[in-house]
């Protein structure tokens, strides 16, 4: 069933001033409270969505009301408390095109994983666009740059426009992901943090995969776990 009630309660209008062609909305979504990212351009009505994390109308709701022809489903990693709903979006949407990177591409099926989340595990995926470091998305006249950070997970990526991150389980506000699970590697994490996250401009505002958003430059002044 849909937790239309819950996810409607918990979504959010961010507003990306540099684009005001560009539409954002945050769904908190799942039993982990994952956040999903809906995006779009209001003159080519293209969509992209980050991380469908559950079975929920607030998605097609939240499509429909902005008129938008969703081009792109993007998973920033591969565990299932920010994919449980990519079945019920693909079929939804048939035409977009899922992106990933495929070091991530069998977690779905990572039986301690499945069993932490208490999730079903999901048959091994294929992504119809590989991302890797340098890869690039469009909507519309707005460019998205793949940022690979591997270390929460083998292929943990970021999504960067200027001015915005969205980053997924590798940074969040006052904190970074969890690094220790079988396949994670915590030094691997933090230098990613450091090298390629940290040396973005500090205003860019940064759109996590849980909790609230923050600044490049406030996780860099203050973060403790970097």
């Amino acid at each position: 069933m849909a937790d239309t009630s819950f996810s409607a309660r918990m979504c959010q209008n961010i507003i990306l001033e540099a684009y005001t062609n560009m539409l954002n909305r945050k769904l908190r979504l799942g039993l982990l409270g994952t956040n999903c990212y809906i995006l779009g351009d209001e003159e080519s009505r293209e969509g992209l969505i980050i991380d469908p994390a559950a079975i929920s109308s607030s998605i097609p709701d939240t499509v429909t009301e902005y008129r938008l022809n969703v081009k792109y489903i993007v998973l920033t990693h591969g565990h299932l408390d920010h994919l449980a709903g990519l079945e019920y979006v693909r079929k939804l949407y048939p035409e977009a095109k899922l992106c990933f990177n495929l070091s991530d591409a069998s977690l779905s099926e990572n039986i301690e994983l499945v069993s932490y989340l208490g999730m079903p595990a999901l048959p091994n995926l294929v992504p119809d666009i590989p991302l890797d470091e340098g890869s690039t998305l469009e909507l519309g006249k707005t460019r998205f740059s793949v940022i690979s950070t591997p270390g929460h997970t083998p292929g943990g990526i970021c999504l960067y426009t200027p001015g915005y991150l969205f980053s997924g389980d590798t940074l969040f506000n006052s904190g970074i992901g969890r690094s220790d699970f079988e396949e994670s590697d915590t030094e691997a994490l933090r230098q990613n943090i450091i090298n390629r996250l940290l040396s973005l401009p500090p205003e860019t505002l940064v759109f996590p995969g849980h909790g609230r958003e923050t600044t490049i430059g406030k996780e860099k002044a203050g973060n403790p776990f970097i």
